[in-house]
């Protein structure tokens, strides 16, 4: 049985700190394979302005050297909005050669209320949360105090980068550099595709 991790996000778009979360996970935790699980429409954001297209193609470039890695398409494809606890569900259904974790940031758990978190820890080998500037991974325990399987939850350690994707489309508002924020392959297909751009529709 393959050990398959979850790794949840908008990837809008992927950058080095996500493929750095990723490789950690998998030396530290021993898992087989990470499926990068790029979000279709979840409850608690708005539609992402960049097609799905074009988010999922950036993963497709940012992984190629890595044979571990792979792309999930699981939420991009389907319709109406995507609960994590769902998607879960459904690849453990369909899948049953595979046994699952997931990881996602500790400020997304901590911020947001997430439906049926606890069949979600149920279903799950691991679920990981990974360093965020300004959390507490002790305070999000007791924040979650009573709820069942909590000792699935566990805080992946990595060294704290400040880089995210909401800055990266920020300096592209601006007409400033990216270069060495993410993937090269990454860097030019935004840059050929004109996405994130003043004048990107």
């Amino acid at each position: 049985m393959a050990r398959i991790l979850l790794f949840g996000g908008s990837f809008n778009p992927v950058h080095n700190g996500h493929l750095r979360l990723a490789v950690e996970a998998l030396e530290q935790f021993g898992f087989d394979r990470v499926w990068l699980l790029p979000s279709g429409t979840p409850p608690h954001r708005q539609a992402y302005a960049q097609e799905p297209e074009h988010r999922a193609r950036m993963l497709q470039l940012a992984i190629q050297s890595h044979p571990q890695l792979e792309v999930c398409r699981y939420e991009l494809d389907s319709q109406g909005v995507n609960y994590t606890y769902e998607t879960v569900r459904s690849l453990s259904e369909g899948c049953p050669e595979h046994r699952f974790s997931f990881l996602t940031g500790l400020d997304v758990v901590y911020d947001y209320k997430w439906r049926n978190f606890d069949e979600l820890l149920e279903r799950v080998e691991h679920f990981l949360v990974a360093s965020r500037p300004g959390y507490d991974f002790t305070q999000l325990l007791e924040k979650l105090t009573g709820t069942p399987h909590l000792t699935k939850l566990s805080e992946l350690k990595v060294p704290l980068h400040q880089v995210s994707s909401s800055l990266i489309r920020e300096r592209l508002q601006q007409g400033r550099s990216i270069h060495f924020w993410l993937p090269e392959t990454v860097r030019v297909y935004i840059e050929n595709q004109g996405i994130y751009s003043p004048t990107h529709q």
